[in-house]
Order: C-alpha cells, then sequence, then structure tokens
C-alpha cells in the first residue's frame, strides 16, 4: 500500500524556462510534452488507486521554474519525486534510462528501469530485445532534492518508431 505517501508528479517540459514560452521537449515522431502528460495522468491514477496522496504539477498550464519543481514538491510534504520525459538521439537508439542524484534514490531508479525495460521487452518491441539502459548517476535540476527520492525517468525515444508508438498509446502507458 502507498497509503499515507504523498508523490508529487512532474511531466517534464511545459511552462518550466518562461511563463509566456511553451517548452514541448524532444520532438521527434511524437512530441515529448504531449506523451509524458498522459503518462503522467495515468501514473497519478494508478498511484492514487494504490493509496497514495499524489500531486500532479500542472507543467501543460502553470509555470512552473524546472528547477524549482522540487521545490514545489518539499511544499507539499513530499515523501517521492517523479519527473517523467521522454528521450531523443541520433541513431537508432531505444529503450529506458532513469536519473537519480542521491544513493537513496538510485534503488527506485533502477527498479523503474528495470520494469519498463521488462514491458517494452515483451510487449513492445518485435525482437525482444531488453533495452533496460539503467538507472544513471546525473545532476539533473528535478533529481537534486535531497529530503525525499527524486528521478527523471526517460521513458522512451521520440525518435525511434517503436518507442514513439509505445508513448502515444493508450494502453501501453498504462
Amino acid at each position: 500500500s502507498l497509503s499515507g505517501l504523498t508523490i508529487v508528479v512532474d511531466p517534464g517540459h511545459g511552462y518550466g524556462k518562461s511563463a509566456t514560452v511553451f517548452d514541448p521537449g524532444a520532438i521527434g515522431e511524437v512530441v515529448e510534452q504531449e506523451v509524458v502528460l498522459a503518462i503522467a495522468k495515468e501514473v497519478t491514477e494508478q498511484l492514487k488507486a494504490a493509496g497514495a496522496n499524489v500531486i500532479r504539477l500542472k507543467t501543460e498550464s502553470e509555470f512552473l521554474y524546472t528547477r524549482e519543481r522540487p521545490i514545489y514538491a518539499k511544499g507539499y510534504g513530499c515523501d517521492l519525486f517523479i519527473s517523467i520525459h521522454a528521450n531523443k538521439a541520433t541513431g537508432d537508439a531505444r529503450g529506458v534510462e532513469v536519473y537519480y542524484f542521491t544513493s537513496y534514490s538510485q534503488p527506485l531508479a533502477a527498479s523503474i528501469s528495470s520494469s519498463i525495460a521488462k514491458y517494452y521487452q515483451n510487449y513492445v518491441y518485435s525482437d525482444g530485445a531488453n533495452k533496460n539502459r539503467g538507472a544513471r548517476y546525473s545532476y539533473y535540476h528535478v533529481t537534486l532534492q535531497q529530503d525525499f527520492p527524486s528521478v527523471l525517468i526517460e521513458t522512451g525515444f521520440v525518435d525511434n518508431k517503436s518507442d514513439a508508438m509505445a508513448l502515444a498509446s493508450p494502453t501501453h502507458r498504462k
């Protein structure tokens, strides 16, 4: 049960750099902010169903500096912060990776990365490839908070056809 936990979900990009300029994130076969917003809404519902108190940041309509999103989360009494993104790269990159900064965020990052990669392997990739790019230490604004575990999830590659179609699919977003 997640009862009693407060989890803040951040759909990446949106109004995070400027109050007047919308940042769509990476653009490929799909637009990052559109798919991560849909994923964030789904994750919010699933976490609520598991008993968590969930706050989804309204990045699609409210200006929240990206670097300050974990600070907003702290104000909600956050126990866990999840920032959802999608990758873009040149070549045929595909798969999932999850970034963390603190050592106590690493197990969560590894678990999420493994879980999503297994889903892709079983239900998305026709070749059955395991493209778990892993838990990766990094210095992102949204992972620096040290009061609670925080991770940045790269849910797939918007410029890889199979990843992008999965990101766009309501079935796969669950």
